[in-house]
């Protein structure tokens, strides 16, 4: 009469698995690559980064020296610093100059 069929179950249980390990080695190696495109772009911003630091030690000492002369008496220098705070920018003229990193 009927007999009950046997299922296999060990074909789709592979195919799955299988499908998993793809999957997973797809997304392992698209990390790895936008982890090496993340590293290559922070090398490219590291003279940027450089410029930048020397180039806010300049204007700090710029401002500085501009406070050290307002503070003396000079008129012009007397201006610009007013016009700094007037825009709510303040000088330190006792700040040292931030170490590199």
């Amino acid at each position: 009469m009927n007999e009950p069929q046997q299922t296999n179950f060990f074909l789709p249980v592979l195919l799955i698995a299988l499908a998993l390990v793809v999957w997973f080695g797809f997304q392992a190696s698209q990390l790895n690559q936008e982890r090496a495109q993340l590293a290559s772009l922070r090398s490219n911003q590291d003279s940027t980064y450089t410029n930048a630091q020397k180039m806010r030690a300049q204007l700090d000492s710029l401002a500085a020296g501009t406070q050290k002369l307002a503070s003396a008496g000079n008129k012009n220098a007397q201006t610009v610093v007013n016009a700094l705070q007037q825009r709510g920018i303040t000088i330190n003229a006792e700040a040292k100059p931030a170490q590199a990193q």
